[in-house]
């Protein structure tokens, strides 16, 4: 009888176990240097507590899920104290919708999510990014509150992808702040995948630790993007997309350290040079869009000189379209500049076959909003007349690009196009 009641209780314990645990932090991102990777491949990342042997089973019907990833790599995250899984799915159609699970047949399955994959390179079909930064749990957004307001309004649109301008936590070296993040946000990343840059909140500050101005160690756990997963280029349809991070870029400039990130014949700035001028010759490729965390063009304490003096003549070197960036929290637009010169502009929302590159400040999708200003600069176009949280779509159809501004609420409160 005793026997009996050990066997009771254990067997309780253990099945009470797997019935609370549950697939966590699920989220998509393209990772590898594939040309097609966008087109047919695709990257899932979840956690559980339970060490299992993961799978994802996935199909093009939600009802039929036939197919599986091998293999599934396992880590434990002491961070996290967590097991990491990551499932490459390969060998996808172009263009096309996916409907996946995440779990073990001997655990716990997600709830079906779906994702699409990318059309062939030079498709101009129409595509949607949407795009938001500066997600940090600061102010209102302790425990993102605001972030979630802004996911359950993003989520209502219909997006291929997100990118993010950096500052995804205020701490970077807090765990809980990354659980936290990818819980909230879950109801996007596993649909979308999730293309964020590291902002100067993301990374070690400390000039005397070794790893100043990378991430921390969690942030390797948790993330599966290209390259050095910091610094890495992408192409979807006619659009190449250029992520940069700028580390600690203002705290460098204002101690009088050089150790800036992409200085001159660097390991970054060569391989940017390299990446932009492949783009640029790529007939298939209509737009080049580079996103960062710090602004080349802000107002006020934003800006940043060396930052500046070091990327800017290599994005006009190649003449990219778009360039987006994060670090203030106020929205920015700017009119097109080619090099340090000011375009002129006749129509207040219309880039009309612009000889330059349009800059944009995107504000912030959780940290606390700041202080207004900058409308006398020369060359600003708009900026916020209010403290405001937003988030942003850019919808990109041959050689038009729209790009839409929203508040917290949901309401426009900019637009532009660009006509190729």
């Amino acid at each position: 009888m005793k026997n009996l009641l050990i066997f009771l209780v254990f067997g309780f314990m253990f099945t009470g176990n797997i019935a609370f645990s549950q697939v966590e932090n699920v989220h998509l991102s393209w990772d590898g240097e594939n040309k097609r990777m966008t087109q047919t491949t695709l990257t899932v990342t979840w956690s559980n507590v339970i060490p299992y042997n993961g799978k994802i089973r996935y199909g093009i019907k939600q009802t039929e899920l036939n197919q599986t990833s091998k293999p599934v790599k396992k880590n434990y995250s002491k961070e996290l104290g967590t097991n990491v899984y990551t499932a490459q799915l390969q060998n996808l159609q172009p263009n096309t919708k996916y409907f996946y699970q995440c779990g073990s047949e001997n655990g716990e399955w997600s709830e079906v999510f779906s994702f699409s994959t990318a059309p062939p390179l030079g498709n101009r079909e129409k595509f949607v990014v949407g795009i938001w930064g500066d997600t940090q749990n600061n102010g209102e957004n302790k425990k993102f509150e605001v972030t979630k307001v802004i996911i359950e309004k993003m989520i209502k649109n219909q997006m291929n992808f997100t990118i993010h301008m950096g500052d995804i936590v205020e701490n970077g070296s807090i765990v809980e702040s990354w659980k936290d993040f990818f819980k909230t946000t879950q109801p996007l990343n596993s649909l979308h995948p999730f293309m964020p840059v590291t902002g100067n909140h993301d990374v070690c500050n400390d000039a005397n630790n070794q790893i100043f101005q990378e991430p921390f160690p969690v942030f390797h756990d948790l993330f599966n993007l290209p390259k050095n997963n910091t610094d890495y280029s992408f192409d979807y349809g006619n659009a190449h997309f250029v992520a940069l991070s700028s580390g600690h870029a203002k705290g460098v400039e204002e101690a009088g350290n050089s150790n800036y990130r992409y200085s001159i014949d660097s390991p970054e700035y060569r391989w940017l040079e390299k990446d932009l001028k492949r783009a640029s010759k790529n007939k298939k490729i209509d737009w080049i869009i580079v996103y960062m965390h710090h602004p080349l063009i802000s107002y006020g304490w934003s800006h940043v000189k060396g930052w500046q003096e070091r990327i800017m003549p290599l994005i006009n070197k190649y003449k990219i379209d778009l360039a987006l960036a994060g670090h203030r929290h106020v929205y920015e637009r700017h009119k097109a500049m080619q090099e340090m010169k000011i375009l002129d502009q006749e129509n207040f929302n219309l880039y009309d076959k612009p000889n330059g590159i349009v800059y944009i400040t995107n504000g912030t999708s959780g940290g606390s909003p700041q202080g207004v200003g900058g409308s006398a600069i020369p060359s600003m176009l708009y900026t916020s007349p209010e403290r405001m949280y937003n988030y942003s779509l850019m919808t990109i159809e041959g050689k038009n690009l729209l790009f839409e501004v929203f508040d917290k609420e949901g309401q426009k409160i900019d637009f532009f196009e660009i006509e190729k």
